[in-house]
């Protein structure tokens, strides 16, 4: 049989680089649990700004704990893609970015009355609505996700009695997770020879020859031992 053969050009370059690091070649295609490791580092002002708009966006009472006071702030950190990285994944919001938004409102937002700071709200609503949703989004993740909001959900909440606080299963991962190499050379093995593998004969009581159960049939006795196979 003739074998097929292609002119060089209609293969293409055949030359496909460099391989890649195993770490960048399997690189996860979801976001890790928890957010990034590395939180976001905010300032003073900043931080009273989040607690006070997330304080607005979701008021406490009625037994339930206010953002400010389950630590949003943290989970937010948590969630914003640090500066020089690309945002990847929900809510797609990047460090620079997030913290300009921040400081427009600054001072100002801090100084003013809880109804002039909804109203405030309401404007960033309408002129950075980017910025507006991811801070909402969060806001709700974050809240939701507190266990101290899950007690006041059943403790408060009739219809609440039974919600879980036990998250979902998050499921596999697409790809494999980075893993540190140098783990490789602390790995310590053994094994055991095929020669020394030793043969164990388990009777339950009701096979025959244990004790207390009836007598091994003839077909039994013709079985071999472990020794005996050896």
């Amino acid at each position: 049989m003739s074998s097929l053969s292609f002119p060089e050009e209609e293969l293409g370059n055949t030359n496909v680089g460099p391989t890649k690091e195993p770490q960048e070649q399997f690189a996860p295609l979801k976001p890790r649990l928890g957010g990034f490791v590395k939180l976001i580092e905010f300032t003073e002002v900043q931080v009273a700004v989040l607690n006070a708009a997330a304080d607005r966006i979701i008021p406490g009472g009625e037994g339930f704990p206010w953002p400010s006071e389950v630590g949003i702030v943290r989970f937010i950190a948590r969630y914003i893609t640090p500066s020089g990285e690309e945002p990847k994944w929900f809510p797609f919001a990047g460090e620079d970015n997030f913290k300009a938004e921040l400081d427009k409102l600054g001072g100002d937002f801090l100084q003013a009355d809880a109804a002039m700071q909804v109203e405030i709200l309401k404007r960033i609503e309408q002129e950075s609505p980017t910025f507006f949703s991811q801070f909402r989004d969060l806001v709700y993740y974050g809240y939701y996700s507190r266990p101290e909001v899950t007690k006041a959900i059943n403790e408060n909440l009739e219809a609440g009695r039974d919600y879980r606080s036990s998250p979902q299963p998050y499921g596999y991962l697409d790809v494999i997770e980075p893993w540190d190499e140098s783990l490789f050379s602390q790995v310590k093995g053994s094994y055991i020879r095929t020669e020394d593998v030793k043969c164990v004969n388990v009777r339950t009581p009701d096979q025959p020859g244990a004790a207390g159960g009836k007598p091994p049939s003839s077909e039994e006795h013709s079985k071999p031992s472990c020794n005996e196979e050896k």
